[in-house]
């Protein structure tokens, strides 16, 4: 049978042929195999780094090379040694579940999904590499011990590191440059929130027939003026307005164009739509006196919104930013307006408007900046920049009805950016203008709404009065700090009748 069935091999070579694609498909398939479970990305950035740590249990020291880490105590012996299976991709230490001693936080790739457990109903691991986050704990003889291990992450990091302010946080970042926090939770790392998302509408200029309407039809509320916008205001975890009209306590201090005053109950309908910012330093903010300022910024205060670009008349020290934390990310807002219609309060009240520096007007009608003032504008921002994490100017500026951006503004915004702030959000022109991303002179970017439009208000002598425009941004942690993720300029409909 042997004989018989060699011979048919010898004299059929279709029969040889197919044997011998077999024979190289098996082979091709083998090797495929072979490299899909041995598969890392070569984009990955594998660290070697030493590093000496104390904690309760003594003093170690940590060697990371050549993808193997080792660990070993004040006396020289080695109390941990990597498995010989594991390619470490980087170590940090940390006390990431705040209970006194430290952590080894270990990146690396291994072959299956599971650490030393796996679910009850998974039969087999699987034989390809993929990425983990091994904790291992330190103990009272120096012996290190598997604490925890993350299965998967849902994301595949390139490089990983503690956050700056919280080294009770990891950051892992993919190749896409996104970054993902990572924080102890019960028995676990779970992933954090890592992204703010601001919204910035522009000037709520409330005149006479609004006011009317209110009292007639809404017993004094304003809540309808907000309501077609609630969804967008409520979901944005900071949502911001130009209040270019001030609050006033008195009835006879109520009053529109050409010098307005609104009602206290336009606060509580701008509370209750859910603002956290108003920018406060406009054209109109002495349209009622040191008295409207003063009751503007005690209103918002006590409801918990951030007025920014104003402050009060007892106020002896310039505070010209104020900050708002959310998500652990600090951002430092300004605002600042060219001028004031009724006059300037600055020589008794110095403190009472942020003012833009050097806004006069020349005859050719161009804006003249000193370098004292330049440089007064660049230090405010710089030392906010030491404080957040991100910097925000709302600045009250150009030409009213006017889409082209003027050459005043341009200067300030180059200013702005030699300051390193980060979004400048526009108003005053009651038209929408354009928005750029600008380089900064420390080569990073700049945003520029340089007018938003209006946002709620009866100007309907245009279309362009009628459109108004909404700044959308978002920032996120990264491992050059935090960042602006993503934005657009959305269009809204501003005109209320």
């Amino acid at each position: 049978m042997m004989k018989r069935f060699c011979r048919m091999f010898q004299n059929n070579k279709v029969f040889r042929r197919l044997l011998l694609f077999f024979g190289i498909v098996v082979a091709v398939c083998a090797v495929f195999l072979f490299i899909q479970n041995s598969y890392i990305p070569a984009w990955l950035c594998w660290n070697d780094r030493e590093e000496m740590f104390s904690d309760v249990n003594g003093t170690f020291y940590v060697r990371l090379k050549d993808k193997k880490l080792e660990v070993t105590n004040a006396d020289g012996e080695k109390t941990f040694e990597s498995a010989k299976e594991h390619k470490v991709q980087d170590v940090l230490v940390s006390d990431l579940d705040m209970d006194g001693d430290k952590e080894l936080i270990v990146l690396l790739w291994k072959r299956g999904l599971y650490g030393k457990h796996r679910p009850f109903w998974v039969k087999e691991d699987e034989k390809k590499y993929s990425q983990h986050v091994f904790l291992y704990d330190i103990k009272e003889d120096g012996k290190v011990h598997e604490k925890w291990c993350a299965s998967d992450m849902g994301v595949v990091a390139g490089r990983m590191k503690l956050m700056a302010q919280n080294d009770a946080i990891i950051m892992l970042e993919d190749k896409e440059k996104r970054c993902t926090l990572w924080m102890w939770q019960g028995w676990g790392l779970k992933n954090v929130e890592n992204e703010v998302k601001i919204e910035a509408f522009g000037d709520n200029l409330i005149d006479r027939p609004i006011y009317e309407y209110a009292r007639k039809h809404e017993n004094g509320s304003f809540d309808f003026l907000y309501e077609p916008f609630l969804d967008e205001i409520q979901s944005a975890d900071i949502a911001a307005l130009n209040g270019e009209t001030v609050l006033v306590d008195k009835e006879s201090m109520v009053g529109g164009y050409p010098s307005f005053g609104s009602p206290m109950e336009l606060g509580e309908a701008v509370k209750k739509a859910g603002f956290d910012v108003v920018s406060c330093a406009n054209n109109h903010a002495l349209d009622r006196g040191v008295q409207g300022i003063d009751v503007t910024k005690d209103f918002y205060e006590n409801a918990g919104i951030t007025c920014v670009g104003t402050q009060k008349s007892t106020d002896a020290e310039y505070r010209p930013y104020e900050i708002v934390s959310k998500k652990g990310i600090r951002i430092a807002f300004f605002s600042y307006t060219y001028g004031t219609n009724a006059g300037d309060a600055s020589d008794k009240y110095p403190n009472l408007i942020h003012y833009l520096p050097g806004y006069e007007t020349e005859e050719n009608g161009t804006q003249q900046v000193t370098e004292e003032q330049e440089k007064r504008l660049i230090s405010d921002i710089e030392s906010a920049r030491k404080e957040a994490d991100f910097v925000i100017v709302f600045v009250h500026w150009g030409e009213e009805y006017n889409e082209k951006v003027s050459p005043v503004q341009e200067k300030y915004a180059q200013i702005f950016a030699k300051g390193g702030a980060d979004v400048v959000i526009g108003t005053h022109p009651h038209v929408v203008q354009e928005t750029k991303l600008m380089d900064r002179p420390d080569g990073k970017k700049m945003l520029v709404y340089y007018s938003l439009g209006n946002f709620r208000a009866v100007q309907g002598q245009s279309e362009q009065t009628k459109r108004g425009a909404k700044a959308c941004f978002t920032i996120a942690h990264s491992f050059d700090g935090v960042t602006l993720a993503s934005y657009d300029t959305k269009e809204l409909n501003s005109y209320w009748k």
